[in-house]
């Protein structure tokens, strides 16, 4: 079973103009809301792609997505807690070919919350089993709140992944996740390097592997993936597609690698299959993410080779 944890849900509100004056009233073009966030996508991936996942996490007043994983087909144990989720505005400029982000901190969740999220996940999960910690932290988390769950998970013979970035990351790496799923611009504020090219990073990723971080999967965007181990490393080139969107890139990267990983395909099978999935995910607009036929469609075309 895959457990992913999503903590800090959102609504994303997309938004799509020309190019955005500041001076002057904007017209927008096309408009979309969907309940997301890192936890939220990871799951949405994993069902598609015929994974055994579980959603847990926390719902907000209306239980937008309770109701919104139930409308998907996505299995979720979600607590519920008092206030409106967050929303989170992205305005995608289309002759800029770029997007701007504004995230809303959120409500904030004392201490016996979190804990009694943790206990849920704790008592849910198995020796072997996967667990998923994805997104920023909410309001009112301790920095090492994921720290302090990756060492209780691995305790418990669980495959833990961690894909977050800042300070939460920073604590995590100290307990020895399984699994880090950075991109690029995050990679490098980790190392507080520069250099992208690919001997140099694979340096850095085995600096983090002789401290004890086990798997290293590096999105580097338009360039492909990296996927390393202490023992092994493994680059795939991107899929070669139209680019409609890439902003659930990095989810279904993340949802195909530990789909993969845990049906026991081999670490170049599992990175063949994650830039797949991540190559379905930019083919489609906005928020949307990969499909299990497009994913599918992309796989013969993508070979992993050893570095």
């Amino acid at each position: 079973m895959i457990y992913i944890l999503s903590l800090n849900p959102c609504m994303d509100k997309t938004l799509s103009l020309p190019k955005m004056d500041l001076d002057n009233p904007n017209r927008v073009l096309l408009e979309r809301t969907d309940v997301g966030g890192k936890g939220v996508n990871v799951a949405r991936v994993i069902r598609t792609l015929d994974g055994n996942g579980l959603l847990m996490g926390f719902d907000y007043a209306g239980s937008p997505v309770e109701k919104a994983m139930e409308k998907e087909g996505v299995s979720c144990a979600l607590l519920p807690v008092d206030g409106d989720m967050r929303v989170n505005l992205k305005i995608r400029e289309t002759d800029r070919e770029r997007t701007v982000e504004i995230n809303e901190k959120g409500v904030f969740h004392d201490a016996a919350l979190l804990q009694q999220m943790e206990h849920a996940l704790l008592n849910r999960c198995m020796p072997g089993d996967y667990a998923a910690l994805c997104g920023s932290l909410p309001n009112g988390a301790p920095k090492d709140f994921y720290g302090q769950l990756v060492k209780k998970l691995k305790e418990k013979g669980c495959f833990v992944a961690v894909d977050c970035d800042g300070e939460a990351l920073v604590k995590a790496l100290h307990a020895g996740p399984s699994l880090i799923k950075p991109n690029l611009p995050e990679f490098l504020a980790l190392t507080g390097s520069c250099d992208t090219a690919l001997p140099a990073l694979l340096k850095e990723c085995r600096a983090f592997h002789e401290k004890g971080v086990e798997m290293i999967c590096l999105s580097l965007g338009p360039e492909g993936a990296l996927l390393s181990t202490k023992d092994q490393a493994y680059f795939c080139p991107a899929a070669d597609v139209p680019v409609l969107g890439t902003q659930g890139a990095g989810d279904s990267m993340l949802g195909g690698l530990l789909c993969a990983l845990s049906r026991g395909e081999t670490l170049p099978e599992a990175l063949q299959f994650a830039s797949a999935a991540a190559g379905a995910s930019i083919m489609r607009p906005g928020t949307l993410l990969c499909t299990g036929e497009e994913t599918q469609a992309l796989l013969p075309g993508l070979k992993a080779v050893e570095l």
